[in-house]
């Protein structure tokens, strides 16, 4: 009995006390809090930054370290040329219509017993005309000459039956006959020997000439013109 009281009287206790608490509703009526809480709210107000603008620094990625690089970095140069054999020097063949060599100088008549041939050269070197002749070996003898005679038509001292045109005497033979040099001699009217014989060595002692050779020299070969004999 004494027991239920008790426990009657704190329900009671708990009812009242949760009655008076601030801000309780009773039958209805809010309660105000106790101004003497030291419960207090404060207002707060979100403060609103503006952030400055900011440059971001570059970045750089730093390639490991390797030996070498599987990009070309210079362009790769040409192979070098394949090895080339030179050919070796070639020496030109000397020019068979050129002057001898130690036939003389200036303006002069080279005659080469040897080859057969004459050379009508100019002051300055140049040479004119040259062709082949028909003469002897044995004479005249190697030397340096001067045309000293010319006549248009003449005949052999020892036989009237050959004669010749265009001389031009420029030595003597060994019995103090002339030798010259002048057109294929005719025996009575008959050519001796053809054009195309000449270069062989055809003749007595002079100097066979075809006719356009021997007017040629008739014409450029004036007395006291050198002429120079060569083996």
């Amino acid at each position: 009995m004494r027991r239920h009281a008790i426990g009657s009287f704190v329900a009671a206790l708990a009812i009242g006390a949760a009655l008076l608490a601030p801000g309780a509703d009773i039958a209805g009526a809010t309660i105000p809090p106790d101004p003497t809480s030291s419960t207090t709210e404060v207002a707060t107000t979100d403060a609103t930054t503006t952030d400055a603008p900011t440059t971001e620094a570059p970045t750089s990625t730093m390639a490991p370290a390797t030996r070498g690089s599987t990009i070309q970095m210079v362009s790769t140069l040409a192979p070098p040329p394949p090895p080339t054999t030179a050919a070796p020097p070639t020496t030109a063949a000397p020019n068979p219509l050129a002057p001898p060599a130690n036939s003389g100088t200036g303006r002069r008549v080279v005659y080469s017993k040897s080859r057969m041939r004459v050379w009508i050269i100019d002051g300055n070197g140049t040479v004119l005309r040259t062709y082949l002749v028909s003469g002897r070996f044995s004479q005249p003898s190697l030397g340096t000459y001067s045309v000293f005679s010319r006549s248009a038509f003449t005949c052999h001292l020892g036989n009237s039956h050959i004669c010749m045109r265009w001389m031009v005497r420029f030595a003597h033979g060994p019995s103090g006959d002339n030798i010259g040099f002048h057109e294929i001699p005719r025996r009575d009217g008959v050519p001796m020997q053809s054009d195309s014989q000449l270069g062989q060595a055809l003749s007595s002692g002079c100097v066979r000439q075809s006719t356009a050779d021997a007017q040629y020299m008739w014409a450029w070969a004036y007395i006291g013109t050198k002429v120079v004999v060569i083996w």
